[in-house]
C-alpha cells in the first residue's frame, strides 16, 4: 500500500528542480576561494564545497540519505566534484570562445596534480596542453609557473637550513616533491 502516488514523469517540473539546484551548487561553488598551497593530506575534500560533493555522490550513488550522513566519500566523487568546481565558469561563456581561462581561486588539486605530473614524467608541451583543453589539467603556463615557484620553494628552504643544493638536482628534488605528495 502507497501512501501517496507515485510521480508522474514530468519534464518540466524536472527541469524546474534541476535548476534550482544547479543554481544552488553554483552559488556555492564561487562563495569560496583558495589558492594553490600544495597537496596536504585532505585538500582534496577541503577544496571543493560540501554541497557539490554531497550532489555528486547522490549523482553517482543514489540519493539516500543514510549513504549521506556517513563520512564517506569515494575517489570518483572527490574527482568529479573538482573538476566540475575547475570547469566552473561564473557567467556564460559565448559559443565562439576557443581560448579557456580557469581562475587560479577555482584550481584544485587533481587537475593541478594531473598537469604537473604529465610535465614532470613526460616533459610534452602538447599532452598538458589536450588535457587542458579537455578541462582536465591546469593551462601549460600555469604549470610552469607552479613549477618555478615550487623550485623558489625548495631553494628558500635549502638557504634556510644552510644546505648546499646543486642546480643540478633541483629538477630530481621537484620530482622527488611530487612523487611524495
Amino acid at each position: 500500500m502507497l501512501l501517496w502516488p507515485k510521480p508522474e514523469l514530468d519534464s518540466d517540473s524536472d527541469a524546474v528542480h534541476l535548476a534550482c539546484a544547479a543554481q544552488i551548487v553554483h552559488r556555492n561553488i564561487f562563495g569560496e576561494a583558495k589558492t594553490f598551497t600544495g597537496f596536504p593530506a585532505g585538500c582534496q575534500k577541503s577544496s571543493v564545497p560540501s554541497l557539490l560533493l554531497a550532489l555528486v555522490n547522490m549523482i553517482l550513488e543514489g540519493p539516500s540519505i543514510k549513504d549521506q550522513s556517513e563520512d564517506t566519500t569515494h575517489a570518483a566523487a572527490l574527482s568529479i566534484a573538482q573538476l566540475l568546481k575547475f570547469n566552473s565558469a561564473k557567467h556564460r561563456r559565448e559559443q565562439d570562445t576557443i581560448t579557456l581561462r580557469h581562475r587560479i581561486a577555482q584550481e584544485t588539486p587533481v587537475p593541478t596534480y594531473i598537469g604537473l605530473m604529465l610535465h614532470v614524467q613526460t616533459r610534452k608541451r602538447e599532452l598538458v596542453v589536450r588535457l587542458f583543453h579537455l578541462g582536465l589539467s591546469v593551462s601549460y603556463d600555469r604549470i610552469l609557473r607552479l613549477t618555478a615557484q615550487m623550485g623558489s620553494n625548495i631553494c628558500e628552504q635549502f638557504s634556510r637550513e644552510q644546505v648546499v643544493c646543486p642546480p643540478s638536482c633541483m629538477a630530481m628534488c621537484l620530482q622527488l616533491l611530487l612523487l611524495i605528495t
